[in-house]
């Protein structure tokens, strides 16, 4: 297994885990501007933020397996990067298919629509801070003579930075 698929998992939890508390202030965020505009009380705010902070980790998590998985085709590393890869894409897009349906299935409200505007802004500034991250790891390894490395921070900007760019057109359109 490559030193990319050893750390993997260890990145995961440290990315994840570093996003976890954003879903309640979130939740607390949206409750304190309904109170604050006067708004009728929505019961499933909780619900709704909770399932879109789920579908928030899933796409990351797809996101991250899909630039495994092309940094290995690209790299030629099958059993190291591929098939991790590919396992996070698929538990990545099953889960965003699982929050999708779920969001789907609750009544509408009012405060759904502020909900998923601040899910957009958190969206995008994960995708740009991952993009910014990549964009300096590709330029270091570029620059020090190891271009060969930098296939997974290239591939990293590219998936982050188209991210970031749709979110973006997300947040100006609304």
């Amino acid at each position: 297994m490559s030193m990319i698929g050893l750390g993997l998992f260890p990145f995961l939890m440290y990315y994840l885990y570093a996003v976890v508390p954003l879903a309640p202030l979130v939740y607390l965020l949206l409750k304190w501007r309904s109170y604050r505009d006067g708004a009728a009380a929505d019961p499933w705010l909780g619900a709704v933020v909770l399932l879109q902070y789920f579908w928030t980790l899933a796409l990351h998590l797809a996101f991250i397996g899909l630039i495994l998985a092309v940094a290995g085709v690209i790299g030629n590393k099958m059993d190291g990067e591929v098939k991790p890869g590919l396992a996070l894409l698929f538990t990545g897009g099953v889960a965003l298919l699982a929050a999708f349906f779920a969001l789907k299935g609750l009544p509408g409200s009012p405060l759904r629509v502020q909900a998923w505007r601040v899910f957009f802004a958190l969206n995008l500034l994960l995708c740009g801070l991952a993009a910014l991250v990549a964009l300096g790891a590709s330029s270091f390894m570029v620059i020090s003579g190891k271009p060969a490395d930098a296939r997974l921070p290239l591939v990293a900007l590219v998936v982050f930075g188209a991210a970031w760019a749709w979110f973006l057109r997300l947040m100006v359109r609304r």
